[in-house]
């Protein structure tokens, strides 16, 4: 499985980090937040590899590049016939609409398919994705994509402390996890670099990446201090990082 981080920043941007985006062996989109769409450019990623988008759940910081990924479809007429599906918590189909009305003329052309997930289990391309809660808001949902070969990638979003994120990314092999806030600062929405490594210490994942890091806790020594929580090996989330397993 490769990885490739294109987002890991916040909407606080004086990081100059884009906002949540990962891309999942060239043809898997999970979120799709400010800064994603030039990404993807940079990167050279044809959009005809990318047919399955997976959004964790409504905040802008998260799904306000979706738009002009949509656009870049339509404008790419070859590409208007080929079905773009997207998944996402319960709403999605309400959510989208409200969205996408001011756009109408155009999106209609497009061959788009929503698909809501709540916590349970589907097939995207040769995936198998699971999902539960994270209670960061009424729908949001984290996310555990596993490979024929058996490896695995979680995918949390956003959220605070939550069992959930433990059943889900049992034993996986890379866990990207929501750091956003210092100890100093915790809040019930986000978790901190600490509790990010004990999900991944209680669920056995073999490696951690903390993302979404808001810009004062870069400066703290996040790596550092997940690792008196977590014995496996820690990535500090950068835009471009790729990783492979």
């Amino acid at each position: 499985m490769r990885v490739r981080v294109l987002g890991c920043g916040t909407i606080a941007g004086r990081t100059g980090r884009n906002c949540s985006g990962y891309l999942i062996d060239e043809q898997i989109l999970l979120d799709c937040g400010p800064g994603i769409w030039s990404a993807l450019y940079s990167a050279e990623q044809p959009l005809k590899q990318i047919n399955h988008i997976l959004l964790s759940h409504f905040h802008v910081d998260h799904i306000s590049d979706l738009i002009p990924f949509l656009w870049g479809r339509w404008v790419l007429e070859d590409e208007r016939g080929s079905l773009l599906s997207i998944y996402g918590p319960v709403g999605l189909n309400g959510w989208f609409k409200k969205m996408t009305t001011p756009h109408s003329d155009w999106i209609k052309d497009l061959a788009i398919s929503l698909h809501e997930l709540g916590n349970k289990k589907t097939e995207v391309c040769s995936y198998t994705v699971e999902t539960r809660s994270t209670g960061h808001t009424a729908n949001s949902i984290c996310f555990k994509l596993s490979d024929p070969r058996g490896k695995s990638l979680f995918y949390s979003g956003d959220s605070g402390w939550n069992e959930n994120l433990i059943e889900l990314s049992a034993r996986c092999d890379l866990a990207i996890i929501d750091s956003a806030n210092s100890s100093e600062n915790k809040t019930e929405d986000h978790l901190t670099p600490e509790l990010a490594a004990r999900v991944a210490s209680s669920s056995g994942a073999k490696r951690l990446m903390l993302t979404h890091l808001y810009p004062e806790v870069w400066d703290t020594g996040p790596a550092e201090k997940a690792a008196k929580h977590f014995n496996g090996e820690i990535l500090l989330a950068r835009d471009r990082l790729v990783v492979f397993f």
